[in-house]
């Protein structure tokens, strides 16, 4: 896919999902762009890199690439921190709060992203690795395609999730960093695990302190990579634990 039509799809996407936000911070752009990269790429999402993300962050605070590109032109220091909200817009305190909060939010996963990745290519020593946001290991017949998100936003982006794990051509997981409290894996597990496992799809857990991973919802088909995991048992002492009613399954 030619890289002006990835990079236009990206904006156009990302714009949709910041249409009700006044202020945002060059944190929560670059976060929710790597989301907006799946959505509208699914697995064509392996040749975004860095480069193409700071084109789509550009057309947001600098000048816009695409006429249906938001534009948050107005900069805004606070305690350290630069916002942004388009020049028609007074901000009021309340779309600073949220700011905020979609802030730190973003700053912990892209500060934990890097990490998440030397993770990962250590679990898939061996395996030929490329891609940045979406990431493809392979070797011999097995073919890993890995995304990384926050197990909130895997819950938002579920379908697009599906959608991919059902069409791409091997196996696929989305990593997740660990969380302070268990609530927002047990709302993930109890709402959307029979749907996961359904695509065939898998959610694993990085802790990006230890450097470990864990299965959390499925397991590779390639079981040399196990003796990878820290608590290679954990995602069936999770699936006993928290079962949840299935009335029925298509």
């Amino acid at each position: 896919m030619n890289l002006k039509i990835m990079e236009v799809a990206i904006i156009e996407e990302l714009s949709k999902m910041l249409c009700d936000r006044r202020v945002v911070s060059i944190e929560e752009i670059e976060r929710k762009a790597i989301r907006a990269a799946l959505r509208s790429l699914g697995e064509n999402a392996i040749a975004v890199n860095s480069d193409l993300l700071d084109l789509v962050k550009s057309s947001f605070i600098e000048y816009p690439i695409t006429l249906k590109s938001l534009h948050y032109s107005e900069e805004v220091e606070v305690s350290g921190i630069r916002f942004y909200h388009p020049h028609t817009y007074k901000p009021k305190a309340e779309d600073f709060e949220e700011a905020y909060r979609e802030y730190l939010i973003s700053k912990s996963y892209l500060d934990r992203l890097n990490d998440m990745k030397e993770i990962t290519d250590r679990f898939f020593n061996g395996y030929t690795a490329r891609g940045e946001i979406l990431r493809e290991y392979t070797k011999g017949n097995y073919r890993y395609f890995v995304f990384y998100s926050t197990i909130n936003d895997v819950y938002e982006d579920i379908d697009y999730h599906v959608r991919v794990s059902e069409t791409v051509g091997g196996e696929y997981v989305v990593v997740v960093p660990t969380e302070e409290h268990c609530a927002p894996f047990h709302k993930f597990y109890r709402h959307l695990s029979e749907e996961v496992k359904k695509a065939n799809m898998k959610v694993w857990v990085a802790n990006t302190f230890e450097k470990t991973i864990d299965p959390f919802i499925g397991y590779p088909r390639d079981f040399t990579l196990l003796k990878g995991f820290k608590n290679p048992k954990l995602a069936a002492l999770i699936s006993s634990y928290w079962r949840v009613k299935v009335d029925r399954i298509d």
